[in-house]
């Protein structure tokens, strides 16, 4: 990792998140990075510790990032909601930082499109008729709200 990360001058992440990799890469693993290196994330949005990454990005550390993936994604749904809704303080830190990424200029973020494969589009389908089919039988299935 010691390497990876000083010799590197893209740096892509393709790993799950779990407690192990949560924050892999975050204030010691961006000093540890080749200064303008980029960093592109399409994995997980907790993969990234969104304010070592600010930090870094207007530093001049980091020559830039590629997400489509951002830690606060699962909160982010409508603005509106976070007006009317109860958040703790962390949760709004990185809504907050997750907008901060957005401004800069050596950031790109784009739309995670992980279902759109043709697999996941069929399973999508596959997935729909079966709905269908098991409410037509009376016995639905994958209730929302039941």
């Amino acid at each position: 990792m010691e390497t990876l990360l000083a010799e590197s001058d893209v740096l892509s992440l393709h790993v799950p998140l779990t407690d192990k990799t949560h924050h892999i890469i975050g204030r010691d693993a961006l000093a540890k990075m080749k200064p303008g290196a980029i960093l592109v994330n399409t994995a997980r949005g907790g993969l990234v510790d969104t304010a070592a990454l600010i930090e870094a990005l207007r530093r001049g550390r980091l020559g830039g990032a590629a997400l489509d993936v951002l830690e606060a994604e699962s909160v982010i749904t409508e603005e509106a909601e976070l007006l009317s809704s109860r958040y703790d303080v962390d949760t709004l830190r990185q809504v907050v930082q997750s907008t901060a990424l957005l401004r800069l200029p050596n950031v790109i973020i784009t739309p995670h499109n992980a279902f759109n494969s043709q697999e996941a589009c069929q399973r999508i389908i596959e997935t729909t008729l079966d709905n269908i089919h098991a409410w037509l039988m009376g016995e639905p299935k994958n209730v929302v709200n039941a």
